[in-house]
This record gives structure tokens, C-alpha cells and sequence, in this order.
């Protein structure tokens, strides 16, 4: 079997306040090793022929969204959902059925994309471009890849990670007392880090100075 690598990050968030929710997506230079069914919400009939003619699950405007409200297309024969700007107010009728899935198109994960940018859109979201987010404990997890890529891919896909993690830091964070225009000096970012693999009954941890980009160990054994 061909195991996924998952990374949990925990970082010194606190989800409840302002600024401290992350979520957005990015590409690994590897990929991560999956494929996603995606569904395309256009009232563009032509568009929606091409998305299906590219791999699409299902593509359509108020017709789609009506099936999936009566229950005539399923939830589990997709894994995300693309969207045009002018699709999101009839989206709002099943808001409540795709939210609690994380199906609902967003702008922090480029799922909202004019009608011209939505094929491309659906090709980079089709070949595994990786969504993230915190829970409410702060915690990110996320797939770097699979066993076969070799430790050179995960390496490469890890280093894009945390520079994608890093860039997006608060300027504010972590539950102690702010110091002046930000958090207290010496308040650490990252927290611990687990790698584990599909079938494996734990997790290894993680040394934080080989995954911090601030670090002068980055990316390297410290050893």
C-alpha cells in the first residue's frame, strides 16, 4: 500500500480570536498524491459541458443545486466544490448542507474564480492542490505526499509547507500577554510537529528547529 504522510502542526493559535483562524491553500511543488472529485456551480451551460469533458463530477447552476437540496446528487461523490462570483447567493440554499462538509467555495481557498479562470481552476483543484486550516486547537493537519515519492519529494513538499505556514503568521498570536503592535517577545510560533503515515499505529515527533524557516537548522539534521 502506498501510504499518505500526514504532518499535525500544532501552533501557538487561538482560533477564537481575530486573526488567528488560518485557512487558505497552496500547491506543493510534488503534489500530495491525491485526486479530488470536483463540482463546478456555473449558470454557463457551455462552461459547465467543459468542466464535465474535464473531469467535473457534476457542473451546473440552479438545476445542480436543486439536486443536491432534494438529495438526487450526492455529497460523498465530492470532495470540493468550484464556484463562479455570480453562483454564491443561489449557493446559499445548501450552505447548510455543504458548510458542515467544508464544501463551500471560498475565496481564501481560490474556489471563487471568474468564469475564465474556472477549467484551470478545476485542473489544479483535480490534481491535489492542498486546502489547509486550524482547528480549535490550533492544530494544522495536512498530507505532504505518499511513501513512493522518496525522501528528496517529502523533503521538498515539507520545506513548501512551512514556508507557506511561516508567511502566513499573525502578527498577534498565542493565548499569553501582547507586547507593543504584536505578541510578547519570545513567543513561540510553532509548538510541536507529528509525522505519521496511513497504517501506522503512532506518530514520530518532530524536531522544531529542522521545520521552522527562522531557524539556521531548516530543512536539515541538527545532528
Amino acid at each position: 500500500m502506498d501510504e499518505s504522510v500526514e504532518v499535525a502542526l500544532q501552533l501557538n493559535l487561538d482560533p477564537r480570536k481575530p486573526g488567528q483562524a488560518l485557512r487558505g491553500s497552496f500547491s506543493l511543488p510534488h503534489g500530495n498524491g491525491k485526486k479530488f472529485g470536483v463540482a463546478v456551480f456555473t449558470d454557463n451551460m457551455e462552461l459547465a459541458k467543459e468542466a464535465l469533458a474535464n473531469g467535473a463530477v457534476v457542473a451546473g447552476g440552479a438545476s445542480l443545486i436543486e439536486d443536491i437540496k432534494n438529495g438526487n446528487v450526492s455529497l460523498t461523490s465530492f470532495q470540493r466544490t468550484l464556484a463562479s462570483p455570480e453562483m454564491m447567493p443561489q449557493l446559499s440554499a445548501i450552505a447548510r448542507l455543504l458548510g458542515p462538509r467544508g464544501l463551500m467555495p471560498n475565496p481564501k481557498l481560490n474556489t471563487i474564480q471568474p468564469q475564465d479562470q474556472l477549467l484551470e481552476t478545476l485542473e489544479q483543484q483535480q490534481s491535489g492542490i492542498s486546502n489547509y486550516r486550524t482547528d480549535k486547537e490550533g492544530i494544522v493537519r495536512i498530507g505532504i505526499g505518499r511513501g513512493s515519492f522518496g525522501v528528496d519529494k517529502l523533503m521538498d513538499n515539507m520545506r513548501e509547507l512551512m514556508n507557506e505556514i511561516q508567511s502566513i503568521k499573525p502578527e498577534s498570536f498565542g493565548k499569553g500577554k501582547k507586547g507593543k503592535g504584536g505578541s510578547a517577545k519570545g513567543t513561540k510560533y510553532y509548538l510541536k510537529a507529528h509525522l505519521s503515515t496511513t497504517q501506522s499505529k503512532g506518530s514520530v515527533l518532530v524536531d522544531l528547529r529542522t521545520i521552522d524557516p527562522t531557524s539556521s537548522f531548516f530543512m536539515t539534521d541538527p545532528l
